[in-house]
């Protein structure tokens, strides 16, 4: 009896031990916990899960992510009509009035939570966002980390401890690439640090794990189809060596025009190829050959679809390459000089030097400006400023400026002004802001990865406190400023510039 007594003690000690062990800021847990799916679902394939981790929370459970907390501190779903802490409420969701909570015990304990997705496997190109909110009575006192681990080993995605602020009391948006070359078994772990201040909180909502580049097979094909606007695709193995005797395709259908931006190629010289066709079978026009131990130049198509084989023969591997590609697709309207009070203003695609339209012209980029006033007409196109002073239009090249209204000094009331940032074609771009001030909760400036307002949401920001920088999956982002009627400030100016 002695015996046993001592052995669960022993047992209990070492347990403690490991919890009391783990540092306050962030420690990374080495536990293997099962998803909290039921028995059926547990048994789901990694390949499948990845359709299963979107959660809003609004059905008021955690399923399928689950909570892997050590300590005095949970993940839990909480409506916003029910606050946990009446002292920290949370801001209204941008959607529903549900999302998940870091919550304390009654003594408010300082604490890790951890929230854990199941397996799933990643294929390049797959994207993870999400809305959160962080604040702390101490700047920066409080992190949400997000990470990507594979086999136990973990790689920080997002730190986001500069958001946390006592006048934090708004919801932003982060997005961010899972960093895999091959279709990957793993994880991705929530770890939020949350101080013993009643101020200080940590919220998620809107968790998404989309594909950007989803593949499916063709019908009566073994080629991989290439089904997203972008995305990166590389050979078997990358950047290990690919096999001996490969014979593997990937197809682009219904395209306008195809930007392919090689990042790496190492191939054995006049054996090892891939080939390019302007089509959909290897008997439409070759366009390129391609092999041996440099990186060619970006290839800009105007073609309806592009055809990638690569082989390789029995002998001599190498890295192979990796190819990040952007399509843009075609549109049912013309930008030119239709006015809508109610549509989105589309954009013509990217001019790269010139570019060949389907009537065989040259064209110019025209500049888009909005009215300071939505309500008469949403957007025009014209070929000369006649909108309001600096608010919106199309801005193109390299790098550049980007201002509000009259800054530095204050811009006006009512605004919607809308910038099209494009860098030239098989680059992307990167936004960072100088100078921020406006009114807080009121004044606005979104960024959204793409030319559209439906396109993700990279950044929403209001007030003093300048925003993170942005990064771009594509060359194009649409950066949009909005003011209420009342209060103003000195607004905001930003860098853009191309980056790889």
């Amino acid at each position: 009896m002695q015996a046993t007594l001592m052995c669960w003690l022993l047992l209990a000690n070492s347990l403690l031990a490991n919890v009391g062990a783990r540092s306050p800021v962030l420690p990374k847990l080495e536990v293997d916990i099962k998803p909290s799916l039921g028995s059926e679902d547990a048994k789901v394939d990694p390949k499948l899960v990845r359709t299963l981790l979107d959660n809003n929370f609004e059905s008021g459970t955690l399923n399928p992510w689950y909570d892997e907390s050590p300590g005095y501190v949970n993940w839990r779903v909480e409506n916003l009509a029910a606050p946990s802490e009446a002292n920290s409420t949370a801001p209204k969701p941008t959607t529903g009035t549900q999302y998940v909570r870091a919550t304390r015990n009654a003594d408010l304990a300082s604490g890790l939570a951890v929230l854990r997705s199941p397996t799933f496997t990643a294929s390049p190109g797959d994207r993870v966002s999400f809305d959160f909110w962080i604040r702390s009575k101490r700047p920066e006192g409080n992190n949400l980390e997000l990470v990507w681990v594979v086999d136990r080993t973990e790689q920080q995605l997002v730190s986001l401890s500069q958001f946390s602020t006592l006048s934090n009391y708004e919801w932003r948006t982060k997005s961010v690439v899972i960093p895999v070359n091959v279709p990957t078994d793993g994880e991705l772990v929530f770890y939020g640090y949350c101080g013993s201040n009643y101020e200080d909180a940590i919220g998620l909502d809107n968790i998404l794990v989309e594909s950007s580049t989803y593949t499916t097979q063709a019908p009566g094909s073994d080629c991989i189809v290439l089904l997203a606007s972008f995305g990166t695709f590389t050979s078997p193995n990358y950047p290990s060596s690919y096999p001996e005797n490969a014979n593997i395709c990937w197809l682009i259908p219904d395209a306008y025009s195809i930007t392919l931006q090689f990042n790496n190629f190492e191939t054995e010289a006049g054996k090892d190829t891939l080939k390019i066709y302007l089509g959909t079978t290897t008997s439409s026009e070759l366009f390129a050959d391609l092999s041996g131990y440099y990186i060619p130049n970006a290839i800009t198509k105007y073609t309806e679809s592009m055809l990638l084989v690569f082989t390789s023969d029995s002998a001599n591997s190498y890295a192979g390459f990796s190819i990040t590609y952007q399509i843009i697709r075609p549109t049912t309207t013309s930008p030119s000089t239709t006015i809508s009070t109610k549509a989105t203003p589309t954009y013509a695609p990217i001019i790269c030097e010139t570019t060949e339209l389907s009537t065989g012209t040259t064209a110019e980029f025209t500049t888009t400006w909005y009215p300071t006033t939505p309500s008469t007409n949403p957007w025009t196109t014209t070929s000369s400023a006649t909108g309001p002073s600096n608010c919106g239009g199309l801005i193109s090249g390299y790098s550049g400026i980007i201002e509000s209204p009259n800054y530095p000094n204050e811009y006006g009331n009512s605004l919607d002004c809308r910038y099209l940032v494009q860098v030239p074609c098989g680059y992307r771009v990167r936004l960072y802001f100088n100078s921020f001030n406006t009114e807080s909760s009121y004044d606005f400036v979104n960024v959204h990865d793409g030319p559209s307002t439906s396109n993700y949401l990279l950044l929403r920001a209001s007030g003093t406190t300048r925003p993170s920088t942005v990064y771009s999956s594509s060359n194009e982002i649409l950066l949009r400023f909005t003011t209420d009627s009342s209060g103003t400030r000195s607004g905001w100016q930003a860098t853009f510039e191309y980056y790889y």
